[in-house]
């Protein structure tokens, strides 16, 4: 999988320039510098670059088509979230890139210049500036400075996106911007910088500002693994009258036959009008610190996302994780809003078709399959990228009759990756009427084809009826309501849903089932660290946590009792005499079947091998999920 880095990096350095006067100090204690300089000036600081994939340099500008806008205070007194000990120097200055510029100006060092420049007209405090000059470091701001950027020179030039410093709050991360984003803009080209604060100590050193796509980018891929059968995406559904969140399945009820379509409440990318989206920064605790933070105060919205064609157009789905059927050629991802407050999750409804692949021509029709991806999973953030990725296997929820429920085998598994900040996060949902989503912090399902040995594994299960809510179980464990995590074996049939359910109802098909001890253990969590340092919070033990060996590859299945399976038990006929009823014989394997044609003129010749049924048992409910781990 292609890693998505977003991050464009700029430095405010400091310009030599000479001078014998103490006049180029500017504060009654400034310090001098190791080259007497003392201008502001904005550029790329070599040394911070730690990751090869992000953009530097020219490349940097490029992506911000040479320019961004600049907010800067410096703070006399320690700041606080109201504006009075804030005192602006940038304010909204533009800063442009020209190539081959650098040292013709104190206020150039890095091909970056702002003197003499328009600053850009939006509300600031007053007094709003009029002009751009070169600025000075002032040692008397001995709470440092606090520096904002954003960029989206297209979109500014033509009114499309329009922006608002936000100068007061509740706190100082609350000080960032109102962005007001209309019809026609292009999220691609919308960035906003980090919050960066400067201590007085490094007012010598260089301020590198962080740039971050707004828009979020989201696409979906599927592929199947189901032996001897082809499988084609028929169609999605969803709610043709939606005016608010979809909460159930029996509301998606328009077909879409070309896109992929799912229930999932999201920012219109085309308003009638405009959306207002609110950026503030987070404080560390709900995020990592200074990086922006994307709200709504204001925002039209649609109640499904639709995306390419390509996974609907495919005569047959990909087998592999690592190339799947993409909704879009290559992979490309489709740009949305970022939607951190949702609070719904993503529905999924789909029909597919099964072909035979031993030449005699079988389809099996598939109708209604359908997955809750948990809302935890789907609040999007800026400058992330996210991949929903279907696995049809062995299990599902879908009918062939339009009454019967499920088919095996077949099951869905939905992955999600969003990257940032080189990390990643990904997990797996298993379409069934209990959704289970399992999720590894910074594993790669595209290159693992599943998790990596050694990586601490989620899991979460759903439930589909009630709007994905979460499922708790009471405890670890093999009893009713209770979850476990076992390692599994097999000598016989492959392991899969549809087989770990038989063995779980008494099918002696060579399959073992270890509950996981030591170190590999399952305990019950209720928060689960997300990949940019935040939490998904899924309630009281609303999650199970489990490590697998990092020693080898291996394969962990994670079981929720519903109803536990009783056997029938069953009595050796013994020296019983004849009585009318249902006789049974028993394999070397302990499986009890029906003996047809016993009789009482033949009783006596059978009777040694015969067992009467004296209880019937319970066929019990489980939901499963299959994991597997890699080296």
């Amino acid at each position: 999988m292609k890693t998505m880095k977003q991050y464009l990096y700029l430095a405010a350095a400091i310009m030599a320039m000479a001078s014998c006067s103490n006049n180029d100090y500017v504060g009654g204690d400034s310090a001098v510098n190791q080259d007497g300089s003392g201008a502001i000036a904005f550029g790329f600081d070599m040394q911070n670059v730690t990751r090869g994939g992000d953009k530097v340099g020219a490349d940097a500008a490029t992506a911000l088509q040479n320019q961004f806008i600049v907010y800067g205070a410096k703070h006399a007194e320690a700041e606080a979230a109201d504006a009075s000990h804030d005192v602006a120097v940038f304010q909204n200055y533009k800063v442009e890139y020209s190539a081959n510029t650098a040292g013709t100006k104190a206020s150039n060092t890095h091909n970056w210049d702002y003197v003499g420049l328009t600053p850009y007209a939006s509300t600031v405090v007053s007094p709003v500036a009029t002009s751009q000059t070169v600025k000075y470091w002032d040692y008397s701001a001995a709470n440092g400075y606090t520096f904002y950027g954003i960029a989206s020179k297209a979109d500014l030039v033509g009114e499309k996106v329009t922006i608002t410093k936000t100068t007061t709050g509740t706190t100082i991360y609350d000080k960032g911007y109102s962005i007001v984003v209309k019809t026609g803009a292009d999220l691609s080209n919308l960035f906003v910088a980090d919050r960066k604060h400067v201590a007085k100590a490094d007012y010598n050193k260089p301020v590198t500002l962080t740039f971050r796509n707004i828009g979020s980018r989201v696409r979906v891929g599927f592929y199947e693994t189901i032996p001897g059968y082809k499988v084609k995406i028929d169609k999605f559904y969803v709610d043709g009258d939606a005016t608010a969140a979809v909460t159930t399945f029996g509301a998606m009820d328009v077909a879409n036959a070309t896109n992929f379509a799912a229930a999932l409440q999201n920012i219109k990318t085309n308003p009638s009008t405009s959306n207002t989206l609110a950026v503030s920064y987070y404080n560390g605790t709900d995020g990592p610190v200074n990086q922006m933070k994307l709200s709504s105060s204001t925002a039209e919205y649609d109640y499904s996302l639709v995306l390419g064609t390509g996974v609907v157009a495919a005569t047959e789905l990909a087998t592999s994780s690592a190339t799947p059927t993409w909704d879009k050629e290559g992979g490309a991802y489709t740009m949305v809003f970022p939607f951190e407050a949702n609070d719904n999750p993503m529905l999924v409804k789909v029909d597919y078709t099964l072909t035979a692949e031993d030449g005699g021509g079988e389809t099996i029709a598939v109708k209604g399959a359908n997955v809750v991806v948990p809302a935890q999973y789907v609040k999007w953030k800026g400058n992330f990228a996210y991949t929903y990725l279907f696995k049809i296997s062995d299990n599902t929820n879908g009918t062939t009759d339009g009454t019967t429920q499920g088919l095996y085998p077949i099951t869905f598994d939905a992955v999600t990756v969003d990257v940032a900040d080189d990390k990643s996060q990904e997990t797996i949902t298993t379409f069934e009427d209990y959704s289970i989503t399992t999720y590894a912090n910074g594993s790669k399902v595209t290159t693992n084809q599943e998790y990596k040995a050694g990586e601490t594994i989620y899991v979460v299960k759903t439930n589909n009826a009630s709007a994905g809510a979460v499922v708790a179980p009471t405890a670890i464990g093999e009893a009713a309501s209770n979850a476990q995590v076992y390692t599994a074996t097999t000598t016989g049939d492959p392991i899969s849903e549809a087989t770990i359910k038989a063995k779980l109802t008494g099918s002696p098909n060579g399959i073992t089932l270890t509950a996981t001890t030591s170190g590999e253990a399952a305990s019950l969590v209720q928060n689960v660290p997300a990949a940019d340092a935040s939490n998904f919070d899924f309630g009281a033990n609303g999650a199970v946590k489990f490590t697998p060996s990092p020693a080898a590859a291996a394969t962990y299945v994670y079981v929720f009792t519903r109803t536990a399976y009783v056997a029938p038990t069953y009595t050796a006929v013994g020296a019983a005499t004849w009585t009318a009823g249902t006789y049974y014989f028993k394999t070397d394997n302990d499986v009890y079947y029906p003996a047809a044609g016993i009789s009482e003129a033949n009783f006596d010749t059978y009777k040694a091998s015969l067992y009467t049924k004296t209880a019937n048992g319970t066929a019990g409910e489980y939901d499963i999920k299959v994991i597997t781990v890699n080296p």
